[in-house]
């Protein structure tokens, strides 16, 4: 069944020729780290600049032979988190928004990034498209990641004092899930790879 759906969306990417999403890449001289919304970027971020020089940090859309790592989270998670924040950043009540529409994002253009007209809540599939890291670190070892390569976790969340929305009593979870079939058997796969960072495995930078 996998496998089947894999192909049709092959066959659906080629045939209307989509740009998912630009790389969203922070580089150092170091490493490349490329940025996925909802999985601890304000925290990665933060770290580099308290390491790095600022005219030693830059913004690319580019892939250079360089260390490149990214941060994945599980995807129910990620899903309730970015529906959190988009719901308290834009002012909307739950309960005037189809669920249905949060799966299908249609934002994938640099003008929408650069203003922060993101649905948080899609796919994170998009973000690793051809994106070739060498390290992927799972959200639940982020602080000891940062720990280990800069000295201190810094984890930020901006959303977690602010927002006090319970949105898990009006979505069926069960039908959530459907939607993110695709996103776990990604998820998954990284998780059982060899390149997926635990902390035996030392500093990558």
């Amino acid at each position: 069944m996998i496998i089947i759906l894999k192909k049709q969306v092959k066959k659906l990417l080629k045939k209307i020729k989509m740009n998912f999403r630009l790389f969203e890449i922070v580089e150092t001289e170091k490493f490349q780290f490329v940025r996925i919304h909802k999985n601890g970027n304000g925290s990665v971020v933060k770290c580099i600049k308290d390491n790095f020089k600022k005219e030693d940090i830059s913004y690319v859309h580019h892939l250079s032979k360089k260390t490149r790592f990214c941060i994945i989270r599980d995807p129910y998670e990620r899903f309730l988190s970015g529906l959190k924040w988009d719901l308290w950043l834009n002012k909307v009540d739950i309960k005037d928004i189809d669920i249905k529409t949060l799966f299908t994002a249609n934002e994938h253009h640099p003008r929408n990034s650069w203003v922060g007209h993101i649905k948080h809540s899609a796919s994170q599939i998009p973000y690793l498209f051809n994106v070739q890291c060498s390290h992927y670190v799972d959200m639940s070892d982020i602080n000891l990641f940062l720990k280990m390569h800069f000295g201190s976790s810094e984890h930020e969340n901006k959303s977690k004092d602010k927002i006090k929305i319970d949105v898990e009593k009006y979505l069926d979870k069960d039908e959530i899930m459907k939607y993110l079939h695709l996103d776990y058997h990604m998820y998954n796969a990284i998780k059982r790879s060899p390149f997926l960072w635990k902390w035996q495995h030392g500093k990558i930078f």
